[in-house]
């Protein structure tokens, strides 16, 4: 199935997770690897969308209006130093999650470290769990200590230590 690039389409897709309805402008589109890049609107009508299809998931294109006869549209400017900004922030972000998964830990020391991170400021040291910069819980993950004799912050994690325990009992 080939695409005009520049013209307005509308095309039923069948995804994994259904069938969906995209409109847009054909963007750009790759005969040899099958692609097709859908320009959106965007949030606001400064910027636009990309959504980059696989032809193969394409069930039927309605054209909804012809791509300019002849013209070659040139590409909009690309701000490399928005793209890094967003780089950066991704991996950052991506850091931030990676950082929330013990390593050498297995499924009850993950559980409760992701229910006490719900609720407390949580970090890994090693297979400890550190909350509050404050309060640690120690395998087996069955009670906690405070560094600083912070009782009340203790008691405050033990509950949620112990409901997510009584929790993972109950399967």
């Amino acid at each position: 199935m080939a695409f005009a690039v520049g013209a307005q389409v509308q095309l039923e897709l069948a995804l994994p997770s259904g069938v969906e309805t995209a409109v847009g402008q054909v963007f750009a589109y790759d005969a040899a690897t099958d692609r097709v890049v859908l320009r959106q609107p965007g949030s606001t009508p400064f910027h636009s969308t990309l959504r980059v299809l696989k032809g193969a998931d394409v069930k039927s294109v309605v054209q909804i209006k012809a791509a300019p006869p002849d013209e070659v549209g040139s590409l909009p400017p690309v701000d490399l130093s928005r793209c890094r900004e967003r780089e950066e922030k991704a991996v950052r972000a991506a850091e931030i999650e990676a950082a929330k998964i013990g390593i050498g830990v297995g499924r009850t020391a993950q559980a409760i470290f992701d229910a006490l991170a719900k609720t407390l400021p949580c970090r890994w040291d090693g297979d400890r769990i550190v909350v509050l910069d404050e309060i640690v819980v120690a395998p087996p993950y069955e009670t906690c200590t405070s560094m600083h004799n912070d009782e009340a912050a203790a008691m405050r994690v033990k509950k949620v230590l112990d409901a997510e325990r009584q929790r993972l009992r109950a399967g």
